[in-house]
């Protein structure tokens, strides 16, 4: 049975070590400095499109057009980041959101590499705002496990759809009219598939 995306998001952060993965804590942090941070939305989404349309493979995703769709949309969600939950719900979302990209031919390498440029967009602008040090370090180190989670996630739910989707593709094989002959059921050939390991 498939998993939903609660359930991967969930199964992807027990996965991270402890110290790595995103806290309640760090939701806080993040929800002190919301106004911070949605001051930064029009740099942020300035920067995020014109790294990917000035990179060919990743301009190649979008069609003709697209870009002031696309800007809102991550708009929308720098401002749920910025005024929360980032709960299990907000994961769970972040899982869905990970295979629409994948649907649209964007793949894992594009998907951190833009994780990876907002992670340090945010921890710049931390380090250069009026903040107290402390402030601004907290806010970095939160931000810095937000999107460790959020990559963590996505990764997950596309391992685990690739997953399944093998899994399906094999016992379509193993019961379709090409295999007639073969006396293996559905559920035998669902129990038989190898088990993965970390």
């Amino acid at each position: 049975m498939a998993k939903n995306m609660l359930q991967i998001a969930r199964a992807a952060i027990d996965q991270m070590p402890p110290a790595c993965r995103f806290t309640s804590r760090d939701g806080e942090v993040i929800r002190a400095h919301e106004q911070f941070l949605l001051a930064l939305e029009p740099e942020l989404i300035t920067l995020f499109y014109d790294t990917l349309f000035g990179h060919p493979p990743t301009a190649e995703v979008f069609i003709d057009g697209e870009r002031p769709a696309r800007e809102q949309t991550l708009a929308g969600w720098w401002r749920r980041t910025a005024a929360g939950p980032l709960d299990d719900h907000y994961f769970a979302w972040m899982a869905e959101v990970g295979l629409a990209h994948v649907f649209r031919g964007v793949g894992n390498p594009m998907m951190l590499a833009m994780a990876e440029l907002v992670a340090t967009f945010v921890v710049k602008q931390a380090r250069q705002a009026p903040l107290r040090p402390a402030d601004s370090a907290a806010l970095a180190e939160a931000f810095a496990r937000l999107v460790s989670t959020v990559s963590a996630v996505i990764t997950h739910g596309y391992d685990e759809s690739l997953t399944s989707a093998l899994s399906l593709a094999r016992v379509r094989a193993l019961t379709g009219p090409s295999a007639a002959g073969n006396r293996r059921t559905r559920r035998e050939a669902l129990n038989s598939r190898p088990e993965t390991s970390v």
